[in-house]
């Protein structure tokens, strides 16, 4: 068995998780030649220095790929999530994903998300998955045409509906950190996520979101 093949599955599975393909990898992080990659994925070497600093700057844990030990990482920024999966069925498997996977390596290379949701022009709650009501304790179908104010703790609202109100010419995404109130009236830190998309024909907006308890 070649002694680098720990390494070879890790880069593979490290690889798939974050970019889907190969190919994809080596377009981001400059590879010309997918060729290129075989004989790491093969185990039959390991990475020199140059290789080493395109997967650092890709965001991989170098003492993993290596080792197969862990460093301490931050979790992944929500923003991420939104910046590639923004329509109800990429957020529905990014969503299953994630809960598929808590407590293995891919959790490094996806947002931790707790609960999403679909806002109207209004802001109001008009597609909630259930996760939401799940995540902050309510009752199934309780927070249905909801508006988000009267979830958002008065004092960070006044930040979310100044962010809200601005004028964009584009689609945009945008992260808060605001005490959210529970199905008990306590309030809970939450880090939350919107995409904002500009309704075709129309000056409307509508939302999704994405939320995780702060801290987790």
């Amino acid at each position: 068995m070649p002694s680098n093949l720990g390494f070879s599955q890790r880069l593979r599975e490290y690889i798939q998780q974050k970019h889907g393909s190969i190919n994809s990898f080596c377009s981001v992080v400059g590879i010309k030649y997918p060729a290129q990659m075989t004989p790491y994925l093969q185990g039959r070497c390991k990475p020199g220095k140059k290789m080493i600093e395109r997967l650092k700057n890709d965001g991989a844990d170098i003492q993993w790929l290596l080792s197969g030990h862990f460093n301490d990482f931050p979790l992944a920024p929500l923003s991420n999530a939104l910046a590639f999966s923004r329509s109800r069925m990429d957020i529905d498997n990014l969503f299953r994903q994630v809960h598929l996977n808590v407590g293995s390596s891919a959790g490094r290379y996806k947002p931790l998300i707790d609960a999403y949701a679909f806002l109207d022009h209004a802001e109001r709650f008009v597609d909630i998955t259930g996760s939401m009501e799940t995540f902050l304790g309510y009752e199934s179908n309780a927070l249905s045409e909801t508006g988000l104010e009267l979830l958002v703790h008065p004092e960070d609202y006044v930040l979310v509906e100044g962010t809200l109100q601005r004028l964009r010419q584009d689609d945009d995404i945008v992260t808060f950190q605001s005490r959210f109130k529970t199905g008990e009236g306590k309030y809970m830190p939450v880090e939350w996520c919107l995409y904002i998309k500009n309704k075709p024909m129309s000056d409307l907006k509508e939302y999704t979101m994405i939320l995780r308890r702060l801290g987790s």
